[in-house]
């Protein structure tokens, strides 16, 4: 199936090349003249992404990026606008869209906007088709995507909590569990849900560039502000923030962010006037903070403050249900990309995905079907295709299991210990064998291990000997 498009534009001559230009992309695209129809169609024919222009006859694109977001959340947006670059990247901002283009349209940028568009929403599609609710306007729980009992209680708790909009939240998780969807369906199903959900990834940005992202700075700030920048908590006013892998967040921050949730005060860098904002914080990470407040690495006031409501987002090795609705989405998605003719997966393949503990969580997922997609050949997605994750899967998911039997207590049904242990030798002996380009005496040395040892491992572990 191919994604779908909505372009929305009183010119028709705008409308026309957009169709045309977007159908031989190979994408779906319905057009329409003004806002209220395109919001009627929205639960016939739910799209993939919106092109939506700001100025429309009957309703400003503001109205309708907001009924768009209320009812399906998950849908990219894309501005079209004709005011000049700095404006457009500024409101874009503040409607929650994902990006703009700018009139006269250039074909090139357009569609590099629009495959960008869909591939940083496909995950949250992907949730969103996996649910088995139809009504997109019911409530929330039709802006879920999981019919797993292990998500039942996110969604009862964001239920319970959706009524007010200024609890402090922290997300926990593994890294690609869906942190970021359930952070949105909180701004969405809360009373700051027409308002701007802003995001960034603290880990992703040097401290100082995330400083100035997030409290803006004032011109002259430092050698490179030529000119007033507004943060995200400016950006975000009467929204939502949400603040992804906040455990790499510096010390520095950290201090400068409590006081802006304490007081909902902050100053631009380099500013002298306290601006006042009405934001919620959403946080998230896939880090123990308890751990690194321990640690002395994140401060134990911002943690507390942080943790009002603390939700776990379980690993989707916890969710069997969401598996096998999650491949089909991904399959059919990348065959449409690559022009593959994938329509199903085979039972002993679905038993392989079901049986895989996923530490990469849906991330990898969505990357092993991908690989799958474009090296493999259809209609039949088999269990062959699937030797690339079967391979090693022990060793892939090993720090996972780990990481579960130092954090949390044993389980009622205790573990097995001694195949633990057996498997992070044998993982160790694989890295030393490889880091050693095959030379069993520098292998064993890197291990602090004799040669009969470490070759009395080898055997024990299968492990080719060179």
């Amino acid at each position: 199936m191919k994604p779908v498009i909505y372009v929305i534009d009183d010119e028709l001559a705008i409308r026309l090349f957009l169709q045309a230009t977007l159908e031989d992309g190979d994408y779906n695209v319905l057009t329409f003249g003004n806002g209220s129809d395109a919001v009627d169609a929205l639960a016939d024919d739910p799209p993939d992404l919106v092109l939506l222009d700001l100025m429309l006859p009957d309703m400003s694109g503001i109205q309708v990026l907001e009924k768009i977001k209320d009812h399906l959340p998950h849908v990219c947006v894309v501005m079209v606008t004709a005011y000049d670059r700095t404006d457009s990247a500024v409101q874009a901002m503040k409607l929650d869209a994902f990006d703009y283009v700018s009139k006269p349209i250039q074909v090139d940028k357009l569609l590099e906007v629009v495959a960008k568009g869909l591939d940083a929403t496909a995950d949250a599609r992907a949730l969103f088709r996996a649910s088995n609710h139809s009504d997109l306007f019911g409530g929330i729980e039709n802006h879920v995507a999981s019919a797993s009992p292990a998500m039942a209680e996110i969604y009862d708790v964001v239920r319970k909590i959706s009524g007010g909009d200024s609890t402090t939240i922290l997300l926990e998780g593994e890294s690609g569990v869906g942190k970021d969807v359930v952070a949105n369906l909180i701004h969405r199903t809360s009373p700051r849900g027409d308002f701007p959900f802003l995001d960034i990834n603290c880990a992703a940005l040097p401290d100082t560039l995330l400083e100035s992202e997030l409290f803006g700075h004032e011109k002259g700030a430092f050698t490179d502000a030529s000119s007033q920048k507004l943060g995200l908590l400016e950006l975000a006013h009467s929204g939502t923030l949400f603040l992804d892998e906040i455990g790499e967040m510096a010390l520095t921050v950290q201090a400068k962010l409590l006081r802006v949730m304490e007081k909902m005060t902050f100053r631009r860098l380099g500013g002298v006037v306290d601006i006042d904002v009405n934001v919620r914080i959403i946080a998230a990470t896939n880090r123990n903070l308890a751990a690194q407040v321990r640690a002395g690495t994140f401060r134990e006031d911002l943690y507390y403050r942080l943790k009002v409501v603390d939700l776990r987002v379980p690993p989707l090795r916890a969710r069997e249900e969401d598996i096998i609705p999650l491949a089909l989405h991904f399959m059919e998605m990348y065959s449409r990309r690559f022009g593959r003719n994938f329509k199903e997966i085979s039972e002993e393949a679905r038993e392989a995905l079901l049986r895989h503990r996923w530490p990469g969580n849906i991330r990898e997922l969505r990357n092993i079907m991908e690989r799958t997609v474009l090296l493999e050949s259809g209609p039949v997605l088999t269990l062959e295709h699937l030797k690339h994750m079967e391979q090693d899967a022990w060793q892939h998911d090993l720090p996972v299991r780990l990481q579960e039997a130092l954090e949390n207590p044993l389980p009622r049904e205790g573990l097995d210990m001694e195949g633990m242990v057996q498997d992070l030798e044998k993982a160790l002996v694989s890295k030393a064998l490889a880091r050693a380009d095959g030379n069993q005496t520098r292998a064993a040395a890197l291990l602090g291990l004799n040669r009969d040892k470490f070759r009395y491992r080898l055997k024990q572990f299968g492990l080719k000997e060179n």
